[in-house]
């Protein structure tokens, strides 16, 4: 009996799966982030301090999905932004977009991503998290297969790391977090 439906379940997802409009697409771009944070300072000796952390680069943003009946998109992006001191800022995001048709050539986007970050530097000093947020766009179609696509996204990190220590009978405490940034992008895609 579990087998029987087990079967029928899988012949009823494929049906619907051919029944949809499925369009698969490879993206390259260039990608801006802004991202801001805070560094928290505490020590034994009475000393407390805090700054706050803006840093910004741009990379290359790679992304593959597929675009189902023409106006629901889902995708995996990757993009490594360079640390300006050494390192690497790692991140994966899952998006998904709604596609909002404005004519045959043109559409607009909306939609949110989620992803993991890695962010680790030259001296061996790593934070890992979740990222989360919200992103707009627009596509332009160059042919029927290259498009043009620009967005912004806002993101949120869930991205800490607290450490302590002693230096010369001094204890401290140490927190680096990085909060959000706001991306603006540009590439193209190419479906097939």
């Amino acid at each position: 009996m579990k087998k029987t439906i087990v079967m029928a379940s899988l012949v009823v997802a494929s049906t619907s799966m051919m029944a949809m409009d499925l369009q698969y697409f490879l993206g390259a771009g260039v990608e801006r982030g802004d991202m801001s944070g805070k560094y928290n300072l505490d020590a034994s000796n009475g000393y407390s301090g805090s700054e706050s952390i803006d840093d910004n680069a741009s990379d290359l943003k790679l992304k593959l999905g597929i675009i189902l009946d023409k106006t629901h998109r889902v995708s995996l992006s990757h993009i490594n932004y360079g640390i300006e001191d050494g390192g690497d800022f790692r991140i994966i995001l899952g998006n998904y977009d709604y596609l909002i048709p404005i004519n045959e050539d043109f559409r607009f986007l909306a939609g949110l991503h989620l992803g993991h970050a890695n962010y680790k530097t030259d001296d061996d000093f790593k934070m890992t998290g979740a990222v989360y947020g919200a992103q707009v766009g627009a596509i332009y179609d160059i042919t029927k297969n290259i498009e043009f696509e620009l967005g912004l996204a806002y993101s949120k990190y869930n991205l800490d790391k607290t450490t302590s220590g002693n230096i010369g009978g001094i204890s401290y405490t140490e927190k680096v977090e990085l909060e959000n940034s706001t991306s603006m992008s540009a590439g193209i895609n190419y479906k097939f």
